[in-house]
């Protein structure tokens, strides 16, 4: 494809978290070259969907408009398009196996980071390119972008149907009759959708482990972030109706629940005027035929005694812990509003290392805030050097319209910002390397995801996230399951992933 991404407003596109992934490919692609690729790995196929809802018999059925979905960024908006689904599941449509297929795609795009708006822009042209060439009757565009970013898509992208924020899914059923009776429209009218356990969902995850949305929004500050203007303001969902679609997911097949929300640890304080995520926890506890409870997005302000308690006594809560740091000197940490400290911080860590000695801590860091100086980024190599954190990402600060961070000098700049990701990631390639030796020749409980080869199998231990976290390279000539704990003994390292045997 060679036609040009028309900039949104540059100045607004510049991350909308304040944060840009440092990853591979973190570079922002030249507008005349455009990666997207319409092709069946762009959509999830139907197979995949939970079966009280939508059949693949629908799928060939001519006589409905097939939709398909496309749903792009985190796992909060992975279950908000598994909601979409469900609704449209239960209206006069059929689900699409990949966009070729389609009548009308859904696009639910992100607008977290500045890669990320950038790959929502590619689909968007992609599946514009589509319509053009008479291959899709519509296209829906839905989600954090639009959230933000409604007025620039609407100017600069005329060939999209209708646009749909991040609060207003429950509108789509009217809207997709709209579009299709030729109107073209926009609703922003809410942020940020929290569904509730009678609504049905279309899953887009293996069935063995589910993502479950407990929360919505954030009330915190922090001066880099826009999620409260994406998203809203925090609120959450009562414990019977949390554990209600809990069973539910048990009943569809799940034996891992990933419990995932801006805040988790918020959990209840809107409507209970205190944390309930332990009390939450508990009940969860109770539900025959779950396996694994993993806790991601913890706040560390938030991680009470009673919650780590839970965590430590407990035989179904991972001992994971996803807590997001973002920096350790204090200089920055009161910039960048964090509302903890480094002397807080540490006790923290020696807590939670003490009472869950086989804990395993995810974090994240940000490198290259505005004010950041050398003396603040030794500050936290040495703290990643004593935590010895076991899992860890590092991201290059990039500057957000509309935060408060983005009016700070100075700003750091790019090379500089560069070279500490550079240097922050080599220290902790170290450090992963000797966590996966420690895992040498131990026996380890792995849920077995998809075959790979023949007598080879990619799995997860409690260590490991899906998506986000490495993997078990089983090797084993036996027939295995997916979805499936087996024991396997683990004989080495291969990069982040560590090697086993059945």
């Amino acid at each position: 494809m060679t036609r040009k991404r028309r900039e949104i407003a540059p100045k607004k596109m510049a991350g909308a978290t304040g944060l840009e992934p440092a990853t591979s490919g973190s570079t922002v692609r030249s507008s005349n070259q455009l990666s997207y690729a319409p092709t069946s790995e762009r959509l999830p196929k139907v197979e995949r969907y939970s079966n009280h809802t939508m059949g693949s018999s629908q799928v060939k059925s001519k006589k409905k408009v097939r939709v398909g979905m496309v749903s792009l960024g985190c796992p909060k908006a992975l279950v908000d398009s598994e909601i979409v689904l469900g609704a449209l599941g239960e209206s006069r449509v059929a689900i699409a196996r990949r966009v070729e297929e389609s009548d009308v795609v859904l696009l639910n795009t992100c607008g977290f980071i500045r890669d990320a708006k950038n790959e929502s822009i590619d689909y968007i042209l992609g599946l514009i390119e589509q319509k053009k060439r008479g291959r899709l009757r519509a296209v829906i565009v839905m989600g954090c972008l639009v959230q933000r970013y409604a007025a620039e898509l609407q100017k600069n992208f005329p060939e999209v149907d209708a646009f749909l924020g991040s609060g207003d899914y429950d509108q789509l059923t009217r809207v997709l009759k709209s579009v299709l009776a030729g109107k073209r429209l926009t609703v922003t009218e809410h942020l940020g959708y929290l569904g509730k356990s009678d609504e049905a969902r279309l899953t887009l995850t293996p069935k063995f482990s589910r993502y479950l949305k407990i929360s919505e929004g954030c009330n915190h500050t922090c001066s880099f972030c826009a999620i409260p203007q994406i998203r809203g303001r925090f609120r959450s969902r009562t414990i019977a109706d949390v554990e209600k679609e809990a069973k539910l997911l048990v009943q569809e097949g799940a034996k891992e629940i990933i419990l995932i929300g801006q805040d988790t640890t918020q959990f209840g304080c809107d409507y209970a005027q205190k944390p309930m995520l332990s009390e939450l926890l508990e009940v969860l506890e109770r539900i025959d035929g779950l396996d694994w409870i993993r806790l991601l997005y913890a706040y560390p302000n938030s991680v009470s005694d009673a919650l780590i308690r839970r965590i430590a006594e407990s035989r179904k809560i991972c001992h994971y812990l996803d807590l997001p740091l973002q920096h350790i000197s204090d200089n920055i940490l009161a910039a960048m509003r964090r509302g903890f400290n480094r002397q807080k911080t540490r006790e923290l860590i020696r807590k939670l290392r003490s009472d869950i000695p086989d804990l395993t801590l995810r974090t994240s860091f940000i490198v290259g805030f505005p004010g950041e100086t050398e003396k603040d980024f030794q500050d936290l190599l040495e703290f990643v050097s004593w935590a010895r954190f076991e899992r860890l990402g590092v991201f290059k600060y990039s500057r957000e319209e509309g935060t408060r961070a983005a009016k700070m000098r100075p700003q750091v700049p790019e090379k500089v910002k560069e070279r500490r990701y550079h240097e922050l990631m080599t220290l902790q390639r170290g450090i992963a390397e000797e966590v996966s030796k420690r895992q040498v020749g131990r026996e380890m409980n792995v849920l077995i995801e998809e075959k790979m080869v023949p007598d080879t199998w990619k799995g997860r231990t409690v260590m490991d996230a899906p998506e986000i976290d490495p993997h078990v390279i089983v090797m084993s000539s036996l027939a295995l399951r997916k979805g499936t704990f087996y024991p396997v003994r683990i004989t080495g390292a291969k990069g982040y992933d560590l090697l086993g045997k059945i």
